[in-house]
């Protein structure tokens, strides 16, 4: 064998390699060939696979809305405007290993990995070659540890056969499954899309609602029978059928009295007013007033006294005359006659009879008076009536203002537990109606297509694999000439693959004797080497 330089490599010619193929042309096709009969024997042995094919829709339903009853108890619902978001989650569900427990358990550890042909008996053949590690730790015993390893060998080829595919703008997913049995490929494609619905539930199923709602509409219930007992109560107390009406009423009330004290103090005013004028009218007048005189008439009182004081004088002159100048009681006498002649003498010898009657005008004023009086009177007992009433018409007012705070307080705990009695009530009813959905397995997603039966085969590419395998023995053909006859260039002086030498006066190159000899050895010894040896020679290449 020949040993060079390395670097000889970088010096090689397309013409050199040309040449490498053409002197091993024999072996470049006897490699190609058997490359392809090995391959081509291959792919005729190599198992037919076949493909089954789904289709689900996910719909606008009822998990595109949030209607969870533990998350809102309001009317507003929130939908999102682009579902993409919701199509790639079922994308993503449906490729995930709990689909494909699902179907393992649906069909069967046993049917999955059962062997069809001679490639899946050589796995397990293989498989068993390879010594296992035991069974990790003492919580498992072997026959578990060897149903695990099977389950998961079956979860394993499940994930490998199914594929999910989505559209770019697309509220569909496709799955298709591909495997060498095809009534089995069906049947776990079929699987997986029935198993989907059931997942799709569980996802969107709140556990535990109806029951919870079920003990908050019972609280609420009471909560609320309490609250409305202990405001009909208090109403009853406070004396108050309603804070509303009664507001109502007691304002009416006090605008009422307002305004007839208002008119009781004017009419008050009033009637004072008038009784004073009358008063002061009724102290001008003369209560008589004459109403007839008589002049002329002799006065009898005169003429009586005159009589008298005759007789009265008759009597005095005999005790006078009884009686000195100078005694004390003639004196008195004479005094008391004096007098008496004086009286006398100042009366009138006539006089004037006049006739008096009640002044009517007097009379009528009075009528008034005492009318205006007596007016002024009720009137006054009217305003204080009226203020009294409007005292305790305050006074209810302001009870009323303080007990309407503990009345709208019960009123708003009254209302909030019936509103949340009421609440937590359809709350419950869509649980339920959740629940009877979620046992129908009522889901988003719709199967619009089953699983199809392929029984014609959609693998290997045989004819694709076939050309892959003659390029693949052209290949290496190729590659074992140019490695076995590693080819140098000839116009190099450094790194001539056979040195040569000039003799005085020859313009012929040869090569040494030696290295001829020493390169026929090493034919002899290996007998695939080179059949050619190039010798460079002045200005050109002599084939030997």
């Amino acid at each position: 064998m020949q040993h060079t330089n390395p670097e000889s490599w970088a010096q090689v010619t397309p013409a050199d390699l040309f040449r490498c193929v053409l002197r091993r042309l024999p072996s470049v096709c006897f490699t190609t060939l058997l490359v392809t009969a090995i391959v081509v024997g291959l792919l005729i042995a190599w198992p037919n696979r076949y493909g089954s094919d789904g289709m689900m829709y996910v719909r606008l339903g009822r998990g595109a809305l949030t209607v969870d009853p533990t998350t809102q108890s309001t009317e507003g619902v929130s939908m999102q405007e682009n579902r993409s978001s919701e199509v790639m989650s079922v994308a993503e569900m449906m490729a995930s290993r709990e689909i494909a427990e699902r179907v393992v358990d649906a069909i069967g550890v046993d049917e999955i990995v059962r062997p069809r042909n001679w490639v899946d008996r050589a796995e397990i053949w293989v498989s068993e070659l390879v010594p296992s590690g035991g069974v990790p730790g003492d919580t498992m015993t072997q026959e578990e540890y060897e149903v695990q390893i099977a389950r998961e060998e079956a979860i394993r080829m499940v994930t490998a056969w199914l594929k999910v595919e989505l559209p770019k703008k697309g509220y569909t997913v496709a799955i298709s499954g591909r495997g060498s049995d095809p009534l089995l490929i069906q049947r776990v494609v079929q699987s997986a899309m029935n198993e989907y619905g059931q997942y799709h539930v569980e996802a969107h199923q709140s556990n535990g609602s109806l029951e919870f709602f079920e003990e908050q509409v019972e609280q609420s219930r009471k909560i609320a029978i309490a609250a409305n007992e202990e405001l009909q109560k208090t109403r009853s107390e406070k004396g108050w059928m309603s804070v509303e009406s009664a507001e109502s009423t007691v304002r009416e009330r006090l605008v009422a009295i307002e305004i007839a004290l208002n008119e009781a103090e004017s009419g008050y005013a009033e009637a004072q007013s008038r009784a004073d004028g009358l008063s002061k009218q009724l102290a001008s007048l003369k209560p008589w007033v004459p109403m007839e005189i008589t002049s002329g008439i002799a006065s009898a009182a005169a003429d009586d006294m005159r009589t008298r004081l005759f007789s009265e004088q008759v009597t005095e002159s005999e005790e006078l005359a009884k009686l000195k100048p100078n005694h004390p009681r003639y004196q008195m006498m004479q005094g008391k006659m004096t007098r008496s002649q004086q009286i006398v003498g100042d009366q009138s010898d006539e006089r004037t009879q006049t006739t008096e009657a009640i002044n009517p005008v007097y009379q009528s004023l009075e009528s008034e008076y005492l009318l205006a009086t007596a007016k002024a009177a009720g009137l006054a007992s009217r305003r204080d009536a009226l203020q009294e009433s409007l005292a305790r018409a305050k006074k209810d007012l302001q009870r009323l203002n303080s007990d309407s705070i503990v009345l709208a307080n019960l009123k708003w705990q009254a209302d909030i537990g019936q509103q949340n009695f009421l609440d937590h009530s359809k709350s419950l009813e869509e649980a339920r109606i959740i629940r009877e959905l979620d046992k129908q397995s009522m889901s988003d997603v719709t199967v619009i297509q089953n699983a199809s039966l392929n029984l014609k085969k959609v693998g290997p590419p045989r004819a694709m694999l076939a050309g892959v395998g003659v390029c693949l023995g052209l290949a290496l053909g190729l590659f074992q000439a140019i490695v076995r006859d590693n080819p140098v260039d000839p116009r190099s002086d450094g790194n001539q693959r056979i040195k040569t030498y000039r003799t005085d006066g020859d313009d012929s190159s040869v090569p040494k004797q030696s290295e001829r000899s020493g390169s026929s050895r090493e034919q002899m010894t290996n007998s695939n080497d080179q059949d050619d040896v190039l010798v460079s020679s002045g200005g050109g290449v002599i084939p030997r």
